[in-house]
């Protein structure tokens, strides 16, 4: 396959051979290395303002689709709070036989619909939504790609998350029943989905439920035997109070079928192994014994390699909920 060079892209090469051309001129490098970072930041630039425009279209084409769905309550969320939902009742448990843990590298969209699809008829997919608790969807006006910015290009999510619900208190979470996915995810070029783009009945289009928890934004951390660990334990019980409330609100909203998370990795700080452990443990509470759940995924994106999808997966994958 034939590679496209564009001025940045061929700079970029003459930047790569600069460098291993005179390794040992400091000056020099030091001007290379800031050349790299004004080419990468420029290719950040580009993303952004098509994501920002990615934005804007999906607000101007979500009231033409959301006309023509009546049962569709896309501005609708419920606001949770962990000391006011009860513990789940074993007697109204469904039963559903065990199923393992799967832990997927897939957008969180992506692998609802995949799950979705897999158990056609079953109840709506639940997705963990990780919310930013200032701001409504993030920074997706801004062009950022974090996961809630994600599930904004592509859905009705952001009509629920209301201006009045924010900032989120500590021990809350948002319930939004009726999201609408109308965008193919980046990689697809994240074009509008025939139901969305009026080509095919906008009632076509697919249905997910949607959980917002935030994870504490920036934790004190520690290093404990070459791991990384929150420094407080307070924190990690915090953290395991919010899972709590996922799990709970799905449960107890009649969904058994997740897709979770990596609950505060990237950008709010936690460290992976913590997190993991943290589901792990929770999913293993007595609470959640029984057979509440159909199947459980965690939607772990790395796209960079950096590891956190070989975490989850060490710590997650095949255990039986």
């Amino acid at each position: 396959m034939s590679r496209q060079w564009c001025p940045t892209t061929l700079l970029g090469w003459v930047v790569d051979l600069v460098c291993r051309a005179f390794p040992a001129d400091k000056g020099l490098n030091s001007a290379v290395k800031q050349t790299r970072h004004n080419i990468n930041s420029n290719r950040r630039y580009r993303r952004d303002k098509r994501l920002a425009a990615t934005a804007k279209e999906t607000l101007a084409v979500l009231p033409e689709i959301l006309a023509q769905l009546p049962d569709i309550d896309a501005h609708g969320a419920e606001a949770c709070f962990l000391d006011q939902l009860p513990r789940l009742d074993a007697l109204h448990c469904p039963r559903k036989q065990a199923t393992a843990v799967c832990v997927v590298n897939k957008d969180s969209l992506n692998a609802a619909l995949e799950l979705a699809a897999k158990y056609d008829g079953s109840s709506r997919v639940a997705v963990l939504n990780m919310a930013n608790f200032r701001r409504p969807g993030g920074g997706w006006l801004q062009g950022a790609r974090a996961q809630e910015e994600t599930l904004c290009y592509r859905s009705s999510l952001v009509l629920s998350l209301d201006k009045r619900f924010y900032p989120w208190r500590q021990h809350m979470a948002l319930y939004t029943r009726d999201v609408v996915v109308v965008r193919g995810d980046i990689q697809s070029g994240h074009g509008l989905l025939p139901g969305a783009s009026g080509s095919v009945e906008a009632s076509s289009l697919p249905k997910i439920s949607v959980v917002s928890v935030a994870a504490l934004q920036k934790p004190r951390l520690c290093q404990v035997e070459n791991q990384v660990s929150y420094l407080k334990d307070a924190t990690r019980e915090l953290t395991k109070a919010k899972m709590r409330l996922c799990l709970r609100i799905a449960a107890l909203r009649g969904h058994t079928l997740l897709v979770l998370g990596a609950l505060g990795c990237g950008a709010f700080g936690h460290p992976a192994t913590e997190v993991a452990q943290c589901w792990r443990r929770v999913l293993q509470e007595d609470e959640f014994a029984g057979g509440w759940w159909q199947a459980v995924w965690f939607a772990v994106l790395d796209e960079r390699d950096n590891g956190l999808g070989t975490v989850f997966s060490r710590e997650l994958a095949g255990l039986e909920v």
